[in-house]
């Protein structure tokens, strides 16, 4: 433990030096029916075309984001669920970890389990990696796409949700909707992007692919009614060395990869357990 009660972890050499950079590669199949709701009236239309059914009601009311022909999910939706799963997952363990200041309401205070957000000469380890309001993070992760288009990766029939009033067990006044999901089974395809990475911080994203193996990973909406649960497989990771050239320094696949990831994950369980004995002091 450090001053503050910092529980120290591997520094990043800083974005001023550039040592080393890092392509995550992966893939995302969907274990039950996901919907990232898409923000147009339009895209409503064309997917309750593509369906080619006709239903009581005009439209459908929640169908999957869409880029081209393919099913998405946003890269900014991949990017705040690490970060939850991983800040969570080192708040319990002890390690500290900051709330941003715009992410407290007006009046609202930090969780005793928190600390204020981090001056930017000492960030804790989610903003090191994630970064924060003001400076990006050392991680980008890319839109994940399916591997299909859109028409082979619809369930073919929508599926119809209706809320129940608890006091009359009866259908809620006008609270039937329509929901046209990717079918589970689907799959998506996307990478993640790093700077400088350390063991540490792959240990953590391999940590979330661990836990999705479960169906603990979920995407989109509708998550507490059977939907999003996503399983993360690592399929290879690529290292670069910047200096004294730009060139692959190594391709992680197959046992070797396997390897890598137990390693990593080593480490960062390391990093959980310095946690835990400064929790315990």
């Amino acid at each position: 433990m450090g001053e503050e009660g910092r529980v120290e972890f591997e520094p990043m050499p800083g974005f001023h030096k550039l040592e080393s950079l890092w392509r995550i590669e992966y893939k995302a199949t969907a274990l039950e029916p996901v919907i990232t709701q898409a923000a147009t009236e339009e895209a409503k239309t064309e997917i309750s075309d593509l369906i080619g059914k006709t239903y009581a009601k005009e439209e459908i009311d929640l169908v999957p984001l869409v880029m081209g022909d393919k099913a998405i999910i946003t890269g900014n939706a991949v990017k705040g669920l690490f970060r939850h799963l991983i800040s969570a997952q080192l708040t319990a363990a002890g390690v500290p970890v900051c709330v941003q200041d715009v992410k407290l309401g007006e009046g609202s205070q930090v969780p005793p389990e928190r600390k204020k957000q981090c001056e930017p000469e000492n960030p804790c380890f989610i903003c090191t990696w994630f970064g924060t309001a003001s400076r990006q993070g050392a991680l980008h992760f890319s839109i994940l796409e399916s591997t299909k288009p859109l028409r082979e990766v619809l369930v073919s029939e929508p599926i119809p949700m209706i809320a129940l009033s608890d006091q009359h067990k009866a259908a809620a006044k006008r609270a039937f909707a329509l929901i046209a999901p990717v079918r589970a089974g689907t799959e998506f395809r996307g990478w993640i992007k790093g700077e400088n990475l350390s063991e540490e911080i792959i240990g953590a994203i391999a940590e979330v692919a661990e836990m999705s193996k479960m169906g603990f990973v979920q995407f989109g909406a509708l998550k507490t009614r059977g939907m999003g649960a996503m399983r993360i497989e690592i399929a290879r990771i690529e290292k670069y060395r910047t200096v004294p050239k730009f060139e692959l320094e190594k391709a992680y696949e197959g046992d070797e990869l396997a390897g890598f990831l137990g390693r990593c994950r080593e480490r960062y369980h390391a990093l959980l357990t310095r946690g835990g004995r400064g929790a315990e002091r």
